[in-house]
């Protein structure tokens, strides 16, 4: 049989997703990069479900804990597998086979036992009971409650070292530490401690002289991998990053939950629609942030596409983030930090933000304009495309005509997105305008909400000088009057 996946219960179709899309959301600071590798293929609905299901049942602290357990066994598996493939010696090789073996039988037996009552685990731990009735495995199991044994007492062998000659005795011989120790009994004083050291990989001298003293032990492992190695199947080991996946995951979603911010399973939308209530950018609690302000979002068939546009320091780009995070978690069969949502199936995720160390020697405005036509390239009507200050590398004129033909060519394949922009010339469109709210009663204090309507002042970049003490008259009281000469 095959090894039913934790992760999919149907065939994902999905291209996967560039892993700079964790990376522009600020998910890595919670999400592992080897993690959010797995992760880059996105769920369809036939996946998104099943997976909820899963979370749903592993908010139960005893059987996250249960999860928790299989997942050492399954690293204990990925390293003996690798050791496996690694070992320079036939002699090292039939060892180690035979304690993967028994990895692999000490996880089985948990897995059949990790039936939570949803599809996936059900599957999985179904397909873990077949294997465990299978004659082959009974077989296995058998020979391994015998040879274990024996082959855990071949590894207590000593190692003595005299000069540099080696040479093994068997276990339990007297060493300078057992002497050490039998004094300190015989005197009354404590044991002395010895510190674990560190595992080193043995030359094949020293493997090949263990099994020396065990030539009938090392007949029968050699036996039981002849017999035994057309069973084992090596894909087994990527349940590592199946079950990682989850943990991981849970853990990203308890620390938001301890932060005060809901959670909710988003409801899988008909047609084409992004509609969240209270959503929140959870990336903020990676900087302590504890007041994170909520905004809705909206995205239909009539309205896919906007413009962001509003005061500098007003939350644009929070907002952006905002959006991707919520549809990502979304199709990742994850809760999403809400009140309450109902998005459609989204085909994938593309994000386009400013990030100086991107660029190589053709320039900025080189690597940000091929960056763009592979998102134009890659994406198709279900996508969802977040652009953040797309083309502000350019000159100003040039700006606003390649930021006017990016968006009019989104807005006509009627493309899910946003594009943050601070173009002021841009001509009268279709494409409708979300903005930066500000409390104009309040010294032009920052709300941090968005509303649908069009930009009604400038960026408000001078309240930013303020605030920074970076005014012409602030800089004057720090430094001198400034001289306005005409060699200035």
């Amino acid at each position: 049989m095959g090894y039913p996946s934790l992760l999919y219960y149907t065939k994902p179709n999905k291209k996967a997703i560039d892993i700079s899309v964790f990376e522009d959301l600020q998910l890595l600071n919670f999400i592992p990069k080897r993690v959010a590798k797995s992760a880059c293929v996105l769920c369809e609905k036939e996946n998104i479900l099943p997976r909820q299901e899963l979370f749903q049942r592993l908010n139960d602290k005893k059987i996250k804990e249960k999860l928790a357990a299989l997942y050492d066994i399954a690293c204990e598996l990925y390293s003996l597998n690798s050791a496996y493939k690694d070992a320079p010696t036939d002699e090292g090789k039939c060892i180690i086979f035979l304690f993967l073996c028994e990895a692999v039988r000490v996880f089985t037996e948990g897995a059949s036992e990790c039936d939570m009552g949803d599809p996936l685990s059900s599957r999985f731990a179904s397909e873990m009971q077949k294997e465990k009735e299978d004659e082959r495995y009974i077989k296995m199991s058998e020979e391994l409650s015998c040879l274990i044994p024996e082959a855990e007492k071949l590894l207590t062998n000593s190692l003595c070292v005299s000069g540099n000659k080696v040479r093994m005795t068997e276990g339990g011989a007297d060493t300078f530490l057992n002497g050490i120790i039998s004094c300190a009994e015989t005197l009354g004083t404590d044991i002395p401690k010895v510190k674990n050291p560190e595992s080193r990989e043995l030359s094949p001298d020293i493997v090949n002289g263990a099994a020396s003293l065990c030539p009938e032990l090392m007949k029968k492992l050699k036996a039981f991998k002849s017999e035994f190695l057309s069973y084992y199947r090596p894909n087994i080991v990527y349940y590592r990053k199946e079950i990682e996946f989850y943990l991981t995951m849970l853990d990203f979603t308890d620390r938001i939950r301890e932060a005060g911010i809901p959670l909710t399973y988003p409801t899988v939308g008909e047609g084409r629609i992004i509609s969240i209530s209270e959503a929140y950018d959870v990336s903020l609690l990676a900087k302590g942030e504890t007041n994170i302000v909520p905004n809705d979002i909206s995205f239909t068939t009539e309205e896919p596409f906007y413009f962001l546009t509003g005061a500098n320091g007003g939350g644009k780009t929070t907002y952006l983030r905002t959006v991707g995070i919520a549809v990502l978690m979304f199709l990742l069969g994850c809760p999403v930090a809400c009140r309450s949502a109902t998005i459609s199936d989204i085909s994938s995720i593309f994000a386009h933000f400013p990030r100086d160390e991107r660029f190589d020697g053709s320039g900025r405005f080189v690597e940000e304009n091929n960056r763009v036509n592979s998102i134009l390239e890659n994406m198709d009507e279900n996508s969802l495309v977040l652009l953040n200050e797309t083309y502000s590398t350019t000159n100003e004129e040039n700006a606003v005509k390649m930021t006017e033909k990016l968006a009019n060519e989104l807005w006509e394949k009627r493309i899910f997105g946003l594009y943050i922009t601070h173009q002021h010339g841009l001509g009268e469109s279709e494409i409708p305008y979300l903005n930066v709210l500000i409390d104009l009663n309040d010294e032009n204090r920052r709300t941090y909400k968005i509303a649908r309507q069009k930009s009604v002042g400038g960026s408000y970049a001078k309240d930013i000088l303020i605030r920074c003490g970076l005014t012409l008259e602030a800089l004057e009281n720090r430094f001198g009057k400034l001289d306005h000469g005409e060699d200035r």
